[in-house]
């Protein structure tokens, strides 16, 4: 049972991830006022996984006995959260060229 509740927390974190991934991908076409209106969607999917991390603190104990599907899951939340990263580092070149140009 134990397993089970974990990999379904798992689940939900990695499906915040991938809302934030979908906000992230789209974030270069947004003009200023939606943008920063997706940064602030993106702070409440992040403290919802801030929630989840703290549900899952009991288990945290166990993750030295990872079942396969968890550890899958796991990998596929690095996934996500690289693909995040490489976005937004991509996403900061572009408004930091945008703001260079006005001025």
């Amino acid at each position: 049972m134990t397993e089970k509740k974990l990999l379904g927390l798992l689940q939900q974190k990695r499906g915040f991830f991938e809302a934030i991934l979908d906000l992230t991908e789209e974030e270069t076409s947004l003009p200023v006022p939606e943008w920063i209106s997706n940064l602030e969607q993106k702070k409440v999917l992040l403290s919802c996984i801030d929630e989840l991390d703290e549900q899952m603190t009991p288990y945290k104990a166990k993750f030295a006995d990872i079942v396969p599907e968890i550890s899958e899951e796991l990998e596929k939340i690095k996934d996500v959260v690289g693909r995040i990263l490489h976005c937004d580092s991509l996403n900061l070149e572009y408004r930091k060229k945008q703001f260079d140009e006005h001025l």
